[in-house]
């Protein structure tokens, strides 16, 4: 089952929000291994606030 992607991140960076874009698109797809790349590449995605 697919997971959505977390939305704090997503909202305040633009690359964070291009790949949520490219998330949604895959999952439409049926392409849910891309999907999860999103996903990671949205987790792993420093911000300049300590977090990843």
């Amino acid at each position: 089952m697919p997971q959505e992607t977390p939305d704090p991140t997503v909202t305040h960076c633009a690359h964070c929000a291009q790949l949520a874009r490219e998330e949604r698109e895959a999952e439409a797809r049926g392409d849910y291994s891309l999907a999860v790349d999103c996903r990671v590449l949205i987790a792993r995605h420093p911000h300049g606030d300590g977090s990843r």
